[in-house]
């Protein structure tokens, strides 16, 4: 009986882990394109690195 409940704590504790990780819906995940316009915005990439990065997530 304790080895049963130690099994569903693991299987709970696998289950929140994993989740937090893939949780976000597809709206709420930013797409490579828009990760990189916000990078470019903030000054993290100059205009030849986003156009080349840009030109690579499209090819």
């Amino acid at each position: 009986m304790m080895l049963l409940f130690w099994v569903l704590i693991g299987i709970a504790i696998y289950y929140l882990c994993t989740s937090q990780e893939n949780g976000l819906n597809p709206s709420q995940q930013q797409s490579a394109e828009n990760k990189l316009k916000e990078r470019y915005v903030n000054g993290e990439i100059d205009t030849e690195m986003y156009q080349h990065m840009m030109k690579t997530l499209k090819e």
